[in-house]
């Protein structure tokens, strides 16, 4: 068995990155590049996610795209390096929410024998500092949780999902894009999930905007008390670069990184 000495959990890990979608809020620039692709600053924004697996120990990655962008994708130890991570791509046929998307990477990853699964979103970055992400296992390791979600403290969380966690980080709750005003923490994009989510997936029902959402997975292990919340540091730099405004000021973020 190829175990990763880097792995805090002591496990095999592998990785997902979601890189598909149309990037609409960013047209026309996405029209014909897709947004992961899109430099954030001097890098294109698909690097930093890249940055975050090869620190989780990641020895496959695979990674979730468009039927068009899949060669790029493939050449990617070419053109970008990485090439000590195994990379595979498998194609998202349907808009159908961030858990439809995991899905899709089923058949790469489901009989490899991992038991840690690391997934980020591939337009949520940690574009100054990504140390502390192995804490996205460590910390599912300490709790005995099955599951870990990487959060932040945020003024405005009314565009992301929101957690509400206790003492020691065990999450109660998590509710997508709330009508919440008040100071709160927010998903960052990133999770980590034992074996047992490729069964958890098959449960999960569309939504009544008609997607396989990402809480719905999470709730399966607030269910069996085993989710826990990852507090992100400040200084990691997160920036959620989705719309022009973000991805400048994550451009921004990091010249002054290497200024």
């Amino acid at each position: 068995m190829n175990m990763d000495k880097t792995s805090p959990a002591k496990e095999r890990v592998a990785g997902i990155i979601l890189a598909g979608g149309t990037g609409s809020r960013l047209f026309p620039a996405t029209r014909v590049v897709n947004k992961h692709l899109l430099p954030v600053y001097d890098r294109p924004a698909i690097a930093f996610s890249l940055d975050v697996m090869r620190e989780c120990g990641v020895d496959l990655l695979v990674l979730v795209c468009n039927a068009a962008d899949e060669a790029v994708y493939q050449s990617i130890p070419t053109w970008l390096g990485y090439s000590d991570i195994e990379i595979r791509t498998a194609v998202q046929t349907e808009s159908n929410g961030i858990a439809g998307a995991i899905s899709c990477a089923r058949d790469d990853l489901e009989l490899e024998g991992f038991q840690r699964i690391v997934v980020a979103l591939g337009d949520t970055l940690y574009v100054s500092s990504f140390t502390w992400a192995r804490n996205i296992l460590s910390q599912a390791d300490e709790t005995k949780c099955g599951a870990a979600v990487a959060v932040i403290d945020h003024s405005d969380p009314r565009d992301f999902g929101v957690v509400e966690s206790v003492m020691g980080g065990a999450v109660v709750s998590v509710n997508e894009k709330s009508d919440v005003h008040q100071r709160g923490q927010v998903c960052t994009g990133l999770y980590s999930f034992d074996e047992s989510m490729w069964k958890r997936l098959e449960s999960i029902v569309p939504s009544q905007r008609g997607e396989l959402e990402i809480t719905s997975l999470l709730q399966t292990y607030i269910d069996d008390g085993g989710l826990t919340a990852v507090v992100v540091p400040e200084e990691a730099g997160w920036f959620d670069v989705g719309t022009p405004d973000r991805l400048v000021d994550a451009a921004i973020a990091r010249r002054r990184q290497l200024a």
